[in-house]
């Protein structure tokens, strides 16, 4: 299904989506999500449902964060369900391995795009490129891919052979004079975040130390 110009999948229970969370938060502006419709789409390009977006919840929520390509995760709460049907995610790590790309590149028409290529571990450590505007602080919850993407593509699922669901894709970057993609992987605190989602928790109170 497309978000705005990314893509989402129902992820953890019918009536919540993973996705970037960069769709939200274009060129340092903020987009409500609650002002968002996500439509979910078939395999022939036809919408089959949609629904309003409740409430979302991301790190990027917190300005310190925002901007971290490691961070680039958003779960949505939508206001019904959606039927879909359920596949296996992957929480650990990935080994070098194929795997396809399923998005919705703008400008592809409203049919879904499934791209393939091969998975393998991020190769930089912690990034902090101010002129870039690029920050990684965790490269451990990253996998670089050589899956062709576009602009709309952020949000794809990473697919392994058997169906397995492995990471969200975020974006591309270049090093050294190559380009990669990249994406987060479905790892515990992506997991444990969705499973909050899908059970409709509300978010930990701040805690403040006094000194």
């Amino acid at each position: 299904a497309r978000v705005e110009d990314g893509s989402g999948w129902v992820a953890g229970a019918a009536d919540t989506v993973v996705t970037a969370a960069h769709i939200f938060f274009p060129a340092g502006e903020t987009i409500d999500p609650r002002s968002c419709i996500f439509r979910l789409y078939g395999a022939d390009g036809t919408v089959r449902a949609a629904a309003r977006v409740r409430y979302m919840r991301s790190p990027w929520t917190d300005r310190r964060m925002r901007g971290d390509s490691a961070q680039d995760v958003a779960v949505l709460k939508l206001d019904r369900p959606l039927a879909v049907t359920p596949v296996a995610a992957h929480p650990r790590g990935l080994g070098a391995q194929a795997v396809r790309l399923l998005s919705f590149p703008a400008g592809g028409g409203d049919g879904p795009s499934a791209a393939s290529g091969e998975a393998h571990a991020f190769p930089l450590g912690p990034v902090h490129d101010a002129v870039a505007g690029l920050r990684v602080s965790e490269p451990g919850r990253l996998f670089a891919s050589s899956v062709a993407s576009a602009p709309g593509s952020s949000g794809g699922l990473y697919v392994a052979r058997g169906g397995m669901v492995v990471g969200v894709h975020v974006g591309r970057m270049c090093s050294g004079g190559e380009c990669f993609g990249f994406g987060v992987r479905f790892d515990a605190a992506l997991m444990a975040m969705v499973a909050a989602v899908a059970a409709d928790q509300a978010p930990p109170p701040l805690r403040l130390a006094s000194r």
